[in-house]
């Protein structure tokens, strides 16, 4: 066993061999790397209120959504190579590198040492809740196109 790329664990007191295949983490740290600097972009590019910045807020919501979107498209289709290349790349290194929860940690902090504490945790609670519901959106726009399309598919035969 290469303790770089392979690792045990256990599983229901059975052990289970997990490979971590350097390709694998290649996929995931180009994407990051682009979701990193997509989102410094848009730090960059997006106005500051009481030291709040709108891009995390952006990031933070619109990453949610498409992770949502992206993972229930790949969970309609069948699991191949490709759908395991476009995972890594996107949902877990862009999408993951993307979304910015550290940031919006670092800003909750900043807003509460300004004396502003409740709206330190109005924003924060308030990007969690639309975070999480951007999610449901994501993956409900994704099942709702996915029962389209089958209806289609069964009309046109």
């Amino acid at each position: 066993m290469n303790s770089d790329i392979e690792i045990t664990r256990t599983v229901v007191g059975m052990p289970e061999m997990i490979r971590i295949r350097p390709r694998h983490l290649a996929l995931a740290a180009l994407g990051g790397g682009l979701g990193a600097a997509v989102r410094f972009i848009i730090a960059q590019t997006t106005p500051i209120w009481e030291t709040l910045s709108l891009g995390t807020v952006v990031v933070n919501i619109a990453g949610p959504f498409l992770l949502g979107l992206l993972l229930q498209t790949l969970a309609e289709r069948q699991e191949s190579r490709r759908m395991r290349v476009i995972r890594l790349l996107t949902a877990v290194g862009f999408l993951g590198a993307l979304t910015s929860y550290a940031q919006l940690a670092v800003d909750i902090v900043i807003v509460s040492e300004h004396h502003h504490v409740l709206l330190a945790v109005a924003y924060g609670s308030a990007t969690l809740i639309a975070g999480a519901g951007a999610v449901w959106l994501g993956v409900f726009t994704s099942k709702s196109w996915y029962r389209i399309v089958r209806q289609h598919e069964r009309l046109v035969r």
